[in-house]
This record gives C-alpha cells, structure tokens and sequence, in this order.
C-alpha cells in the first residue's frame, strides 16, 4: 500500500476541518478535536492558523471555535504555541506554505489572482510569523516556483494570465447567496431576454442553473415560464454575439476595439477606437469611445457596432481627469452637443402620481402642486430632442410651460401629425364617392 503524501494529508484534514466549522459554527474546540479525531490540541492549532484568512470561519481574528464559551483568537494560538515548548516555532514545511498559499490564491479568484510580488510578501509574512527569519530572494524566489509545481502534483492547477501577470486557481467562483438572492439574481437577468445581454449573461444563467437549481431544476422553468418581461428588444440578439462582453472587457481594461459601424443614415464605417465607457439609457446601450489620435469622445451605440475585435495588444492611457458622469452630465439621454436649459412641464392630475414617484433625471424637482391635482416638473437639461421625444409619449397628459423653443417644437409635431392623419382622410373619403 503506497504512504501517503503528508502535504496532502495535512491538506485534506484542513479542508475537512473548515467545512465542519461552517457547518458547526461555535462547537467548544474539545468536541470539534473529538467529532474529527484531531489527536491534540497544538495539532488544531495547526491547522487553524494555516485558516486564519479564511473569512467564513475566522472574522476578524475570531474563529467560529469555543474555548471555555469564549471565541477563540488567532492571539490565543499564538501564546499556546509560545508558551509550550513542544510547539516551538520552526521554519514552515512544504505542507504549511502549501495550505497557506492555496488560501490566498482562493480568496483572490474575485480579483483575479496575486501577483508574484504578491505571493513572494505572503511567504514573506509566513517566515516571519514563524521563525522571524527570512530566506534570501533568490532562494524564496525558487521556494515559490517548487510549491508551485508540488501544486499540480496534487492536481491543483494555476493558471498565469498573460494581461495582468497575476497566478490564480483553476476553480470557478461564484458568490455565497441566499436561495432569496440567487432566485432574484436569476431573475434579473431573466429582464435581458432578447437583448444586447442576453447572450453576455447567457453562461451566468446557466452556471446559476448549476449552483442554485441543482436539486430542483424544474423551478427555472417554472421562473421562466411564470415571468414575463414586455418592452423593446433585438430582432435577432444572437447577430451580436458577446459584443457587449467584449466591450465590457476592452473598457475595463483600456484595450482599443475595432468597429464596423453603421449610422442612423444607413452609411458603414470601420473606426479604431478608445472605449471611455459605456451607458445604459432606457434599456438602450451606448458607447462613449474616442478614435484613436482624436481628444473629442464620440456616443456609438451598441446595437450599431455590427463587429467588433478587442486589441488586446494595444492597452491605450485612460485619459487623466475624464469622468464618464461628468461627460453625460445634464443630458437628457446620451448626447450632449446643445445647452443646458430649464425645462417645466405641467403632468394632468391623471398621471402626477406616477411622475411624482419617480425620477428620469438627476435634476428632477418638484416646482409646484397644483390646486386640480397637476403637477409641475422642472429640469436642468440639454439634449432637448431626445427629451422631445419622451414628452411626445405622455400625449395630452403633459404640456411645456418652457423653453417656448421646446413648446413651440412639440406644437409644431404635433401639427404635423394631425396634418399627415387629415391628408389620409381626405383621400379616403374621397374614394368613397
């Protein structure tokens, strides 16, 4: 029968005692040792210091372990192992730095890894808690690299991205939730069906299928079935393919994109391009980039960009003091080439409720309460021909009070409605004769 690796034990008894302590929280340290036949207590000790940064079980230097009623410190293990001269401090084993490094790396995998300066200051730190006493660089360097390779001979593999340089585990991660918060993180995304996220979300729902829904599939069917979200979508989401996604990644990390383009008048274009940021406005995606050699940022949007490829070779210098909320600033929509102006406008007592209750623009305020149950509105805004449009969907349920150019623009389309209606019924009635 083959021996069995000690880093490996020990690793395996640490796991085991972690998933015991989150599932037995507060247990008196005598009956944990009992329930997992932990032969003494600087053995526990052991094991619970290469968990100390393990937050599920150790908060704030407290972990969810009794000792005498009272929750027991990582200071307390270290004056029992001070104060017992079996448990004399030595140079950490290939078994501790293992343990120690796997639980770094894990509680990194949001951040996408540790550095090796990273790495090289935890080690760094492990020595110092033990001994006090620091190997040379060049010998803490190969020490990393051994452990490392010890690492995927137990099967634990670490990848190292080439972008940020960073060692991180090959395991998924997904947040601890509640079965409320998953449902309602799943239903959330269940809002993007057949638009631009849809296929960016696409693996997130399927992956929260996994986790969450394991034992009971047929409730995100049911969840599918039972709630239906109505407003405007893609003809065909799946042309765009993980555009959103790309986009996502190029302007989080200052790469420059290729884009073929297509305007409002119909014309294509390939443009090379600095992604600033992106905005949602009313379910509608836009991208604030600038091309490259050019300072002005221009507003593309999303559902316009008909392909698109990341450089990822091509990082570009995020320019100093833009900020993307100023750049909106007081606009409308997304497009704020006009003046900013004072806008009122007067809700019918039919809908002053719901305008009341909610907000469409940081300016929004309440100018007055009208006697008959109307309300005013006032805004600080430019970009008034996108707002002309959203003041065009309430009909007669709203009116502007000012700026006369803005009234006089609503008035003027609203003439030409009536006019194109007026023109039909006249051709009609006269084909009646």
């Amino acid at each position: 029968m083959i021996k069995r690796n000690r880093t490996a034990s020990m690793a395996e008894s640490a796991i085991r005692l972690r998933n015991f302590i989150v599932d037995n929280p507060d247990l008196e340290q005598d009956e944990l040792m009992q329930a997992l036949k932990i032969g003494s207590q600087a053995n526990l000790y052991s094991l619970l210091l290469g968990l100390s940064n393990d937050e599920e079980i150790c908060v704030n230097g407290e972990f969810l372990v009794l000792n005498a009623g009272q929750r027991l410190t990582t200071g307390d293990i270290d004056d029992y192992l001070n104060d017992n001269p079996q448990s004399e401090k030595a140079a950490p084993r290939l078994a501790e730095r293992l343990l120690y490094l796997y639980w770094c790396l894990h509680k990194a995998i949001p951040d996408g890894g540790l550095t090796f300066e990273a790495i090289m200051n935890i080690y760094i730190e492990l020595f110092m808690d033990s001994t006090g006493q620091v190997p040379k660089a060049g010998a803490l360097k190969r020490m990393i690299y051994r452990d490392m390779e010890e690492f995927e001979r137990l099967k634990i593999w670490i990848d190292r991205s080439d972008t940020t340089k960073k060692y991180c585990l090959r395991d998924e991660y997904l947040p601890k939730l509640s079965a409320e918060s998953a449902a309602a993180v799943y239903v959330s995304m269940l809002l993007y069906r057949d638009t631009l996220m849809d296929q960016a979300t696409l693996c997130a729902k399927e992956q929260l299928e996994k986790a969450f829904f394991k034992r009971f599939p047929e409730r995100s069917k049911l969840l599918k079935e039972r709630i239906y979200v109505l407003g405007d979508t893609l003809a065909n989401p799946k042309e765009f393919g993980d555009n959103l996604g790309k986009l996502i990644r190029a302007v989080g990390e200052s790469f420059r994109i290729k884009i073929s383009y297509i305007n409002n008048e119909g014309e294509k274009s390939d443009r090379l391009l600095e992604p600033l940021g992106l905005v949602c406005k009313r379910n509608v995606w836009y991208l604030i980039a600038r091309e490259v050699e050019k300072n002005e940022p221009r507003t593309f949007r999303v559902d316009q960009i008909m392909h698109l490829s990341v450089r990822d070779s091509e990082a570009f210098a995020y320019p100093p003091g833009f900020s993307l909320a100023e750049y909106i600033g007081c606009s409308w929509g997304v497009f704020n080439n006009d003046q900013i102006e004072t806008v009122r406008l007067k809700f019918s007592p039919k809908v002053a409720f719901r305008v009341k209750n909610l907000h469409y623009h940081p300016s929004q305020k309440i100018a007055q309460e009208c006697t008959d149950g109307s309300v005013i509105l006032e805004f600080e805004v430019c970009g008034l021909l996108e707002m002309q449009n959203w003041i065009m969907q309430w009909g007669t349920e709203v009116e502007v009070l000012e700026p006369l150019s803005l009234r006089e623009e609503i008035l003027q389309t609203a003439r030409n409605i009536i006019n194109k209606y007026r023109a039909k019924n006249k051709r009609k009635t006269r084909r009646s004769y």
